[in-house]
């Protein structure tokens, strides 16, 4: 665990000075532990940006590169965040309004996860300078976000977690299929869409598990169900656009956003979600290209977590108050044990964001380690 303490360069923006910027590592354990590839992850491992104004605000931002999805180490975004901190430079108000909010001189994108970091961190000071709220300044004019639930994979348990769900307030049902037969996947759905009947919506995420054939095999014995959309049904993600519109079954982007841009997204059309993950897409400005792309091909947007602290959810709730009405994923945040914030984030079928900024960074698990001046 580690802290850069950098002492910044006057940096002026909206009568504020940035006068710290402060990293630190966190490690926090996961409950169940995360499949890897090298067996089972049992924490989940990030870096916290601490931003301090000369009003004495501040403010943090989350870099948590997820092993097996991210193309950045945690060492490797400890490394280019204490390098970003130390060298922003003063700048006008206008350069901070800017959407990459990245220091004078830097040279080239840092990692995804680090932009997603500074972008949240210069943000909700940028709110707190001005007395407002983080979702005010992204744009929301709502303080409650909806969410979805993850279902369990075992087919018998399937309708008893559903019910439990429905009961709790939750109208929006995810479950993961292509783990197991087509067939076995079409009886989990139907007896899923037995509890939500009409009134709630049904998402699935197949994490391109299918060939054609198998999709399409899925897609014939489905039938009628409240279907809002199945992630990435295809292990050629180029032969959506034909298989969606031959079948009719509606489709969303996951993976595919992040091998491709959002100038790119017209050609999956039609589509009926984009899956946004800040974390692996590179920031809050990415996602809105994201968000603005999807928005122009009727396409809902989707605003979902990648096991982040507490910290990085309450970011991606916000943004999903400001981009979509559509519920977001963030519910990975119950796999962790603990939290970076005291008290630890309540979720549920919905989250407050009030709620959500009221809570504190615990700095007493956060450790300093030295900046990188390479």
């Amino acid at each position: 665990m580690w802290n850069c303490d950098c002492a910044m360069r006057r940096t002026e923006a909206f009568g504020m000075t940035i006068t710290r910027a402060r990293c630190f590592q966190y490690r926090l354990p996961l409950d169940p532990p995360l499949p890897g590839e090298d067996g089972p992850r049992t924490e989940r491992r990030g870096v916290l940006l601490r931003l301090t104004a000369d009003s004495g605000a501040t403010a943090w931002g989350e870099a948590a590169p997820l092993p097996g999805f991210s193309r950045e180490t945690t060492a490797e975004a400890a490394t280019a965040l204490s390098r970003i901190a130390a060298q922003i430079e003063p700048r006008t108000a206008a350069e901070w309004s800017s959407d990459e909010g990245l220091p004078a001189g830097t040279k080239a994108p840092p990692p995804r996860s680090v932009q997603f970091a500074v972008e949240s961190a210069r943000l909700a000071l940028r709110a707190a300078v001005q007395d407002r709220s983080v979702s005010a300044e992204l744009g929301a004019t709502r303080d409650t976000v909806s969410l979805n639930t993850l279902l369990p994979a075992d087919t018998e348990a399937v309708a008893v977690a559903a019910k439990r769900c429905w009961a709790d307030g939750y109208r929006t049902l995810k479950l993961k299929v292509g783990r197991r037969s087509v067939a076995a996947d079409v009886r989990r759905v139907h007896a899923l869409a037995e509890v939500v009947g009409a009134n709630g919506r049904i998402r699935l995420d197949a994490n391109r598990a299918w060939s054609v054939a198998e999709a399409e095999q899925f897609a014939d014995a489905l039938g009628p169900v409240p279907l809002e959309y199945v992630e990435e049904p295809l292990a050629d993600p180029s032969a959506l656009p034909p298989f969606a519109v031959r079948t009719g079954l509606p489709v969303a982007l996951d993976e595919t956003t992040r091998e491709r841009t959002p100038d790119d997204l017209e050609a999956f059309a039609p589509v009926a979600g984009v899956v946004l993950k800040p974390t692996l897409l590179g920031g809050i400005s990415t996602v809105r290209r994201w968000a603005k792309a999807a928005r122009a091909l009727d396409a809902t947007p989707v605003l979902t977590g990648a096991y982040e602290s507490g910290v990085g959810i309450r970011m991606l709730a916000a943004l999903a108050a400001a981009l979509t009405d559509a519920p977001a994923g963030l519910l990975t945040y119950d796999r962790l044990a603990d939290d970076v914030l005291t008290p630890r984030l309540r979720m549920g079928p919905t989250v407050s964001l009030t709620e959500a900024y009221d809570r504190v960074v615990e700095e007493a698990q956060l450790t300093p380690v030295t900046p990188s001046t390479n």
